[in-house]
């Protein structure tokens, strides 16, 4: 049996006074939790029931959550999850209104309270700023007949509550937000010679925010770069769970060398197998700095704009495939393109150029006009130029997220620090590689002097430092015919044998013309010299 509560009537004085009980101002400096906990126990003394529950909306879902109990904490223990518009509280907050029941002829979805023998209750919604944001219920042990007077200090205590409740709430949910920031974009963009990086990101609407875009940069294992833009869909902390979700398979893929295309096939199975919403659009390219090249696939994503070295922009418009996390068994083709040293390139989510009731192709045209007006006339870096030609002081409708990546000639002194890991052995050839190739050297020049600086590295690495978190120094110059490479650690080799002793000393000695190795308490120095064949 449902009772339908009637109009309010008034409430006695005593009983107000149990409404400021309930909902003194005190309760809003606590946190959430204890604010709930404290909050439950006073309507329990005050309405004289013997059990009090809140649940939460979370809205990304369509359910309601067990946040706090008292004589219930099952539910919070147990993670009771109700769905809108079933069972008691589900129905409370679909109709937005309160509702007593007897559990004994009425339809609950919860078990837990059956079980604790639970006969009448009477729940109602938490509302702030006219939406439902929870329920909050209260229920005895033996038949009651809740009345008006019961229904209205409820709702009073309950609507006075929502707004302590929502504020906590969002305080917790900054506080939960800032640090997602923190942590799931990357902390700082690489620094590698040859390079220059600079991104935005940018949540829509005010304070502290996070949503589904995301971007990032790693090295592959051949030594080539990644680079990857998306936009997981919905908005908020859920949206943010599965872009990081999304990037760690990303890069776990990667790592394990699959190609680019099998990478995001693997990814949008995962995706469907975990089901709940989690599609997303993404791009993911390779960058070969030696063959000046870019390999991408594109997953629903918008096309990537790349300016060429006479500052002309394009757009790597291709045949893409379906967003990831959609329908299993989607295939995936990589496309390569040409992109030479004075290139730049563009990642960026559709809340950079897509405007209401405007073509996408206005968007574009927009995007790659800032671009090319960067490249003749810089001002900051290009995010921040592109960032301010197309949104400077315009709300924005949606989060936004932008990667530029410029590549720049090497030429005259060069140094890289990099981290003690083997891993950033293939990308220090690279860069080596293409600095020797400034410098006049011939394929197999560069050939002797990077394999040589890779094994002073890797014995550094091996050596230096253990198990402890450090990196090394390789500095590179050039004097009329002749070239150094510098290897300098900052450890204390852990074996008797000298730095460099063994096999990679020897083949040092045979592919340059003069190894030399100093090594204290600062560290060890290797120095590799090499003179370079006179050129016609």
């Amino acid at each position: 049996m449902e009772a339908q509560p009637g109009a309010s009537s008034s409430i006695s004085e005593s009983r107000r006074d149990h409404v400021l009980s309930i909902t003194d101002s005190g309760l809003a400096y606590m946190s959430l939790e204890d604010m709930l906990s404290e909050l439950l126990e006073r309507i329990r003394d005050a309405l004289e029931v013997d059990t009090a529950a809140v649940l939460l909306l979370d809205e990304d879902r369509g359910v309601l959550l067990a946040r706090a109990a008292r004589g219930l904490e099952e539910e919070v223990r147990q993670g009771v999850q109700v769905p809108l518009a079933r069972g008691f509280a589900g129905r409370v907050a679909a109709e937005a209104r309160p509702i007593i029941i007897d559990l004994e002829h009425a339809d609950v979805v919860n078990p837990i309270l059956r079980q604790k023998g639970i006969r009448s209750m009477l729940g109602v919604p938490l509302q702030a700023e006219g939406r439902v944001i929870g329920v909050m219920h209260i229920g005895t042990l033996v038949l009651r007949e809740f009345d008006e007077d019961d229904v209205a200090l409820m709702q009073l205590a309950a609507d006075r509550a929502a707004l302590a409740i929502d504020d906590a709430r969002h305080s917790e949910t900054r506080a939960v937000t800032a640090i997602m920031q923190r942590t799931l974009l990357p902390e700082a963009l690489p620094e590698i010679p040859g390079m220059r990086f600079s991104a935005k990101y940018l949540p829509a609407g005010t304070g502290v925010k996070i949503g589904g875009d995301w971007y990032d940069v790693f090295q592959l294992a051949d030594g080539r770069l990644g680079f990857v833009v998306g936009d997981v869909v919905g908005r908020g902390v859920l949206a943010a769970s599965v872009m990081a979700e999304i990037r760690t398979a990303v890069r776990a893929y990667v790592i394990q060398g699959h190609k680019l295309a099998e990478v995001v096939s693997m990814l949008n199975d995962l995706l469907v197998s975990m089901g709940r919403n989690r599609g997303a659009t993404l791009s993911i390219l390779a960058f070969d700095p030696d063959a000046e090249e870019l390999e991408a696939v594109v997953a629903g994503h918008l096309p990537a704009l790349v300016v060429d070295p006479d500052g002309e922009p394009r757009l790597l418009e291709q045949k893409g495939g379906l967003p990831v996390g959609v329908r299993a068994g989607n295939e995936y083709e990589a496309h390569r393109y040409p992109f030479p040293a004075g290139s730049r390139l563009l990642l960026y989510t559709d809340g950079l150029i897509e405007r209401r009731d405007e073509s996408i192709d206005i968007g574009f045209q927009r995007l790659a006009d800032a671009a090319a007006a960067s490249t003749r006339h810089p001002k900051t870096n290009l995010a921040d130029d592109v960032y301010h030609a197309l949104l400077d002081e315009m709300p924005l409708e949606d989060d936004v997220a932008l990667l530029a990546i410029e590549t720049i000639p090497l030429g005259g002194p060069l140094e890289m620090i990099l981290p003690a890991r083997v891993n950033v052995l293939a990308g220090m050839r690279s860069t080596l590689g293409r600095w020797l190739g400034a410098a006049g050297a011939s394929e197999d020049e560069q050939f002797d002097v990077t394999l040589s600086a890779s094994e002073a590295a890797a014995n550094a690495i091996e050596h230096a430092y253990g198990g402890i978190e450090s990196d090394f120094t390789v500095t590179c110059e050039q004097e009329a015919d002749e070239v150094t490479v510098t290897i300098r650690d900052h450890g204390r080799w852990r074996t008797s044998r000298p730095p460099g002793g063994g096999r990679g000393l020897s083949i040092m000695r045979k592919l340059v013309d003069d190894v030399e190795i100093h090594s204290d308490e600062e560290g060890t120095v290797v120095k590799l010299t090499k003179r370079l064949a006179d050129r016609p």
